[in-house]
């Protein structure tokens, strides 16, 4: 895949790394990047080879600071991929696991892209906020919505509301990010999880993030009954379930088809 203007794409073995590439500023976003960037989620499932996806912003400062404002004071557009924000908050599923790598501020639409991937991992530098309110605006772009799923209601409430910043101890702490690290080993870690990730059967990767999206909200009985997720049939039926149990008993790594 060819890097764009706005963003950059590395395949490392089954792992994509795409880095959001406006260091000069801050990473914000403004329309032809968040279409640039809804063009590469698009891209990625059709290419068999990659199995997880980061996500992690240009240089140490930021890994997205949100709306480019100043892009529109400059040229009075504001306007989004049908997507959402980075052309990605608005899937709601998504084919890849995706892990968000903070190697800085994820401030407004830039936290809501990190809340919008499956788990974060920040570095030591990272932090977090939803700082609309400051200026009369709200986080509908998936802040609002996700946050209280992530941390629970009353801890997020107090994020929504003042709009402060989290640092990333804290991030750690309430459970909003799944590793902090040093900013130098942010891109291993994260690596590290990933390739974890994309070891896995695409398909049963897949089932399992539906599942549990899916049954988040539901009441246990109904989220317990495999009926009400057709998923769970194509799996267990699947030639990678086949495979997974021979090589399994034949000691060796599985083949995955997807299939």
């Amino acid at each position: 895949m060819r890097n764009g203007q706005f963003s950059k794409v590395e395949i490392e073995g089954r792992v994509a790394i795409v880095t959001i590439d406006r260091a000069d500023r801050m990473n914000a976003l403004h329309p032809a990047a968040h279409h640039e960037l809804s063009d590469v989620f698009d891209a990625l499932p059709t290419m068999t080879d990659v199995g997880a996806v980061i996500v992690t912003g240009a240089g140490d400062r930021a890994f997205c600071a949100g709306y480019d404002l100043k892009d529109n004071l400059e040229t009075g557009v504001m306007e989004l991929a049908p997507t959402g924000f980075a052309g990605f908050n608005m899937r709601k599923d998504y084919p890849l696991p995706v892990i968000a790598a903070v190697n800085g501020i994820a401030f407004g639409g830039g936290f809501e892209l990190a809340l919008a991937c499956d788990f974060i991992i920040a570095a030591e530098s990272a932090s977090f906020a939803l700082p609309e309110p400051k200026v009369g605006w709200a986080a509908l772009g998936g802040g609002v919505q996700r946050l209280p799923r992530a941390v629970g209601m009353k801890r997020a409430m107090d994020i929504i509301l003042t709009g402060r910043t989290v640092t990333a101890g804290e991030a750690l702490a309430i459970g909003l990010v799944s590793e902090m690290v040093p900013g130098a080993d942010l891109l291993p870690a994260a690596r590290r999880w990933a390739d974890q990730i994309a070891a896995c059967a695409p398909l049963a990767l897949r089932c399992s993030r539906q599942v549990a999206y899916a049954s988040f909200d539901m009441p246990l009985e109904q989220a317990l009954d495999m009926e009400n997720f057709p998923c769970s049939d194509q799996v267990m039926q699947s030639e990678d379930a086949v495979e997974g149990k021979r090589a399994f008993v034949e000691r060796r790594a599985p083949r995955w088809t997807g299939r």
